[in-house]
């Protein structure tokens, strides 16, 4: 067994050196199995069972060589806008950055769950519920864990144009 695994270890190593060649972005391991469990319609929990296919690097670099990584993008922070007093702007999206991290609110997401409106993490992909804090995945599957209520409030607070649900905690 750990002579598959490692037989799959150095594929995957030599697939990510051609994607990432051909395609001129840095991939990380993850990025590979992730996209390879995906691709073999594995949850993303189940990647590592993209192992026992026993893939060759160029196998995998033609399953993945059309496949959409995320690239990788910096967000700037300004203590103010840029923008000229009359620019227009967007009313129906807001972006907080909260002890380091970004929660983008959209006021008609087409997803209404976890709560309407809740908020996306955009480093984890991970839902915020804005009623009382628990956080799900990507699919909305309760993550067993919530932010704090002083969390949650601090966040709610910083929403200036979109109308929150009560909080129920």
């Amino acid at each position: 067994m750990s002579e598959q695994i490692n037989q799959f270890i150095k594929e995957v190593e030599e697939a990510k050196v051609l994607i990432e060649n051909e395609l001129s972005i840095n991939l990380k391991f993850l990025d590979i199995q992730l996209a390879l469990a995906e691709k073999l319609g594995y949850e993303p929990e189940d990647s590592t069972r993209t192992a026992s296919h026993n893939l060759t690097a160029v196998q995998i670099f033609e399953m993945l060589i059309d496949f959409n990584f995320p690239r990788e993008t910096e967000t700037v922070i300004l203590e103010s806008s840029i923008l000229p007093e009359d620019a227009i702007r967007r009313i129906d999206e807001q972006r907080i950055k909260s002890k380091g991290e970004i929660w983008v609110i959209y006021k008609y997401d087409k997803d209404p769950l976890p709560s309407n409106p809740h908020a996306h993490n955009e480093a984890t992909g991970q839902k915020l519920d804005l009623s009382n804090g628990n956080l799900y995945d990507s699919k909305n599957n309760y993550l067993g864990t919530n932010i704090s209520k002083k969390n949650l409030e601090l966040l709610r607070g910083k929403v200036i144009n979109i109308s929150l649900p009560k909080l129920k905690i």
